[in-house]
């Protein structure tokens, strides 16, 4: 394939070009510590890998001719009503909540002294974990692939169809993170559990498209990004050998069902657009540079 050949084929497919490389930037820089060879890297690799997405966005957005400098505009549109950075913060502190009171009506008994400080732990926290993993992936998955997913498959089917590829795009994490397991060795369990995660990460995936729509900030996704793992590591007050063991595997059940409950609630509220609106979003597109749907 010559130069003007590939030029032509990621114009014509920019999100599945965005993917291939998305993945493998991502998943080549997880290789070295899914082998154990990480030390050699000093941990460089995991930065790589963690940036894979925002960084594939910006070279598919350029190579095809887009704007980056919209691009990047929105990654620090912060001026949207104040009701959706309350929204933002919200719904991971709802989510955990909720799930942490399931898991405590069970009988597991919380243990309240580990709930964070607003400002000491959590918010640290949030602004740390939203300008990692909310910098290094939305700026690719949100604002790069889902408009132009939603302008061929609507919101619905769009959010689907990303939350999948974004629950793939985790699974090497499973391999380098020693957290993922829970202390869990059955691989029949560990089985259950990844899927559960899969299942789970693609559930989140309708509130990121939820607030996109609403506000075009790709800022705000990231925050929603920094708040779901922030809330994971803090909004869950219960002992380690309960997270860390198999009774994680009912949590995680729970959680799944919540947020199950959660998405179906958004989605008929919302009429099944999530916020999507056509007009607005060719706007967004032209603005971009990019061929309008």
């Amino acid at each position: 394939m010559n130069r003007d050949q590939l030029h032509a084929r990621v114009t014509d497919h920019p999100v599945a070009s965005f993917f291939l490389l998305a993945f493998a930037i991502s998943w080549a820089g997880f290789l070295p510590s899914v082998v154990g060879a990480a030390d050699a890297f000093g941990g460089l690799n995991l930065f790589v890998a963690q940036f894979g997405p925002a960084i594939a966005g910006a070279i598919v957005l350029w190579y095809s001719g887009g704007s980056l400098r919209e691009w990047l505009g929105r990654i620090l549109h912060w001026r949207v009503p104040l009701r959706w950075w309350l929204a933002t913060l919200a719904i991971p502190v709802v989510i955990f909540g909720t799930t942490s009171l399931g898991f405590a009506f069970l009988g597991y008994e919380p243990e309240l002294s580990r709930l964070p400080d607003p400002l000491m732990t959590f918010l640290p926290t949030l602004v740390g974990l939203s300008l990692i993993a909310g910098l290094g992936e939305e700026p690719g998955w949100r604002g790069f692939a889902l408009p132009r997913l939603q302008a061929t498959y609507g919101p619905l089917w769009a959010t689907v169809l990303l939350g999948t590829v974004w629950a793939i795009w985790h699974l090497p994490l499973l391999a380098v993170d020693p957290r993922a397991s829970h202390g869990i060795t059955d691989p029949v369990v560990l089985a259950g559990l990844f899927t559960l995660t899969a299942i789970g990460i693609l559930l989140y995936a309708f509130f990121y498209t939820w607030v996109y729509n609403h506000t075009g900030s790709i800022l705000l996704v990231m925050v929603l990004h920094g708040g779901f793992n922030t809330a994971t590591v803090h909004l869950m007050p219960f002992a380690d050998e309960v997270v860390f063991g198999p009774t994680y595997t009912t949590l995680l059940t729970l959680q799944v069902g919540i947020l199950f409950v959660a998405v179906v609630a958004l989605v008929a509220l919302t009429r099944g657009r999530l916020g999507y609106d056509a007009d607005r979003h060719r706007e967004r597109r032209t603005e971009s540079g990019a061929p309008v749907a």
